[in-house]
């Protein structure tokens, strides 16, 4: 059985594709994820907040530890782009107001 995403702000549960990234099982179930680099781990856009206790995902690598910076991987900052899903976990998912002009969807 595949790990599942609840997406707290949404009040939505989808299932975790098995070996994408976070941000390719959002997007597969057309959840409103925003990328401009295409999951390279340069625009910071696929920012997710992890509200459950983040065991469930893989632990944040050199990419995204540099893009993020340590204040906001503290606060629960993570990018899609470079996280899977190893277990179920419950995500925070910024909507357009909440992210900068150069990410919000038009």
């Amino acid at each position: 059985m595949a790990p599942k995403i609840t997406i707290e702000n949404l009040n939505v549960t989808i299932e975790a594709r098995p070996g994408m990234s976070l941000l390719n099982s959002l997007l597969y179930e057309e959840q409103p994820i925003h990328t401009v680099c295409g999951g390279r781990a340069r625009c910071g856009c696929c920012r997710v907040r992890i509200v459950s206790d983040g065991k469930g995902i893989s632990p944040p690598n050199e990419y995204e530890k540099n893009r993020l910076g340590e204040e906001a991987r503290k606060e629960g900052w993570r990018l899609a782009c470079q996280t899977t899903t190893l277990r179920d976990v419950t995500i925070w998912l910024p909507t357009d107001g909440e992210l900068e002009a150069d990410c919000a969807k038009s």
